[in-house]
Order: C-alpha cells, then sequence, then structure tokens
C-alpha cells in the first residue's frame, strides 16, 4: 500500500480503518504524523509504537494530552537523547520514569533523572546500565537510600563502585553491592565475616563467587539463615558440607544432603540423621556411592530403602543385598528392576 492510500484511509469514518493504516509496515513518516492528529488516541498510540517512527515523531507525541501516548513515544526503541530529555521533563510520573529507564539513556538523561523528586525515578537512573561509574559512584556519596540501593544493583558496577557500596551505612545497600554479579572477591571479603547484619553476610554465603573460607566462616555463623546459604551454595566443599550435615537446624542438614557437591563421606554422615526425610534426600542425591546405597539399604524406613534400589547409581552388589531385604516391596523392586541381574531378580521374586 503505498503513502498516498495510507493516508487516504486515515479519513475513513471507522476507526478501525484508520487504526490498519498507521499500523501497516509501509507507514512512512508522514503518514505516522498524520495519524497523531487523529482524535481517537488509539490510533495516536499505534503511530506512537509503530517501529517507523522517526525522532520528528516521537517528539510530536509527546506534546500529546494523552499520557499513554506520550508514555509510548519514550519506551519507543527509536527514542534520541532528545526525545529522552523532553521525556524526562514530563508532568507524568509514569512518563519520566519510562525515559529513566529506557535503553538508550545517555548520561545527561539520566543525571537529570537523578533529580526528580520521585525517588523511583531517581532509582530507575541508578539502575540504568548506562549509568557511568562516576554518576554511580556519585549517588553512593550524596543520594538518597533508594538511589544508593538502586546503584549498588546496577549490572555495570564497577568494582570501584561496588567496594564503595558494601562501605553504606544501610545493611540492603551492602547486600545488594554483595549480591551483585559484578561483585569481585575483594568487594565480598569486605562483608564476608565482620558484617554486623545477618542478611548481608546471608547474601556473600549465597554467592557464586563466594570462596572456600567465607563458605567455612558462613557454616559456621550464628544465624541460620546464613549457615543454610553455606549449605546450598554450589561451591560448598566437603568440609563445609560435613560442618552442615551435623548442624543442629534440619534445614541446615537437609541442603547439605542435597547439595551436588556431597560426597559419599557426607552422605554417609547425613544416612544417619534422626529425621527420614534428610536420609531420603541423601539416598536420592545423584553422588550416592555403593557404600551409600548399601548403608541405605539397613535403613528402617522402607521408602529409603526402596530408593536404593531405585537409584541409578545401584549396582549389582546393591541389588543383591536388596533381594534378600525382609521387606517384601523391596524385594519385588528388585525384581522389576531392569538393571538387576537375573540371580538378584530370581532371588527377590522368590522372597530372599
Amino acid at each position: 500500500m503505498t503513502e498516498a492510500e495510507l493516508l487516504e484511509h486515515l479519513n475513513d469514518r471507522d476507526w478501525h480503518v484508520r487504526h490498519v493504516a498507521v499500523t501497516h509496515g509501509n507507514a512512512t513518516e508522514r503518514v505516522l504524523l498524520a495519524a497523531l492528529k487523529d482524535e481517537d488516541h488509539r490510533v495516536r498510540y499505534a503511530a506512537v509504537e509503530h517501529s517507523n517512527a522517526t525522532e520528528r515523531v516521537l517528539l510530536a507525541a509527546l506534546k500529546d494530552q494523552a499520557y499513554a501516548v506520550r508514555e509510548a513515544a519514550a519506551r519507543n526503541r527509536n527514542a534520541t537523547e532528545i526525545v529522552l530529555l523532553v521525556a524526562v521533563h514530563d508532568k507524568d510520573e509514569l512518563v519520566r520514569r519510562t525515559a529513566a529507564c529506557h535503553e538508550n539513556a545517555t548520561e545527561s538523561v539520566l543525571l537529570k533523572a537523578l533529580k526528580d523528586g520521585e525517588l523511583e525515578i531517581c532509582a530507575d537512573a541508578a539502575r540504568n546500565p548506562n549509568a557511568t561509574e562516576s554518576m554511580l559512584l556519585k549517588v553512593l556519596k550524596d543520594g538518597c537510600q533508594q538511589t544508593r540501593a538502586a546503584a549498588a544493583e546496577n549490572l555495570n558496577a564497577t568494582e570501584r563502585v561496588l567496594l564503595e557500596a558494601v562501605q553504606d551505612k544501610l545493611p540492603y545497600v551492602r547486600a545488594n553491592a554483595a549480591g551483585n554479579p559484578n561483585a569481585t572477591e575483594q568487594v565480598l571479603l569486605k562483608v564476608a565475616k565482620k558484617d554486623e547484619d545477618s542478611y548481608v553476610r546471608e547474601t556473600v554465603a549465597k554467592s557464586p563467587k563466594a570462596t572456600k573460607q567465607m563458605l567455612l566462616e558462613a557454616i559456621q555463623d550464628e544465624d541460620w539463615h546464613v549457615r543454610v546459604a553455606a549449605a546450598k551454595n554450589l561451591n560448598a566443599t566437603e568440609q563445609v558440607l560435613l560442618i552442615a550435615v551435623k548442624d543442629e537446624d534440619q534445614w541446615i542438614r537437609r541442603a547439605a544432603a542435597c547439595n551436588p557437591n556431597a560426597t559419599g563421606r557426607v552422605l554417609l554422615e547425613a544416612l544417619k540423621d534422626k529425621e527420614p526425610d534428610i536420609r531420603f534426600a541423601a539416598v536420592n542425591n545423584p553422588n550416592a556411592t555403593e557404600q551409600v546405597l548399601l548403608k541405605a539399604l539397613e535403613d528402617t524406613d522402607v521408602d529409603i530403602r526402596l530408593a536404593a534400589v531405585e537409584h541409578p547409581n545401584a549396582t549389582e552388589q546393591v541389588f543383591r543385598q536388596a533381594s534378600i531385604n525382609d521387606d517384601a516391596r523391596v524385594r519385588k523392586a528388585v525384581a522389576h528392576n531392569t538393571r538387576a541381574s537375573m540371580i538378584a531378580k530370581i532371588v527377590g521374586a522368590l522372597g530372599g
């Protein structure tokens, strides 16, 4: 459809026809500008959302009386610095917030947004990945607590920024810095053991960059939230998990039994637990060895014995031991297991 045809359709009485015209892939700047004069906000909104919308179209849309049309202009991926600078001055909070979050927001746009009277907009600007190191450092020095917290979680925050953030007086700013994907070992070391707030220490214990030493300290923390985070950490070593599996708190013991790094030694320790669900977690761990599974066959809980038989790591020795178990359900499980030898199946079927 040509530009002339689209312009003609924009004069149709039916707004649906006008809407089809403005959403057409061939809609030009002239067509979109004409659509912005439409009496129906749905047609104007469609013009602003169009992928062909130019700077001129978006600037014109930012004068629209409907805030939804202005917000769409601020959200358009074609929005330039000039467009966003206009949008960040808009009377409506949502329009300004959209500009502060925009992927094309420049330093000038973000600096303006950081001075906004609405704290959420300031925080959005500090959180924007386009915020520079100097901007974030200034926010951490002079900004309100909400903005500082946002700066600490900025995905492009540098080590320098995060080292500044972990020294903040507010725990959740320090926690955001410790939980930032860019947090280095040096950043984590600043708060690992000595931070007075347990939430900050817990964040360190959850970090994929937490070192062996950090986790050793965390697993002996006075707060159980910190200890359970350490027990769940994928960097947890055997030493960490052996401490965790003997913890007074069952959630920490269970986390150790479920950890993918749990060794046979850890799982054998977990099989001594008084709680059946912890022993069940241990026998179902993918790292369960033949020794672990044989030990599980001695458990008083039949479900744990059955889990040992059904485990992918079950060996012929496990099947033969299970085939003479005093519980018929365990023997039957051997008889029906496709990996068990014929001898084990026959013994199990005959009742041991």
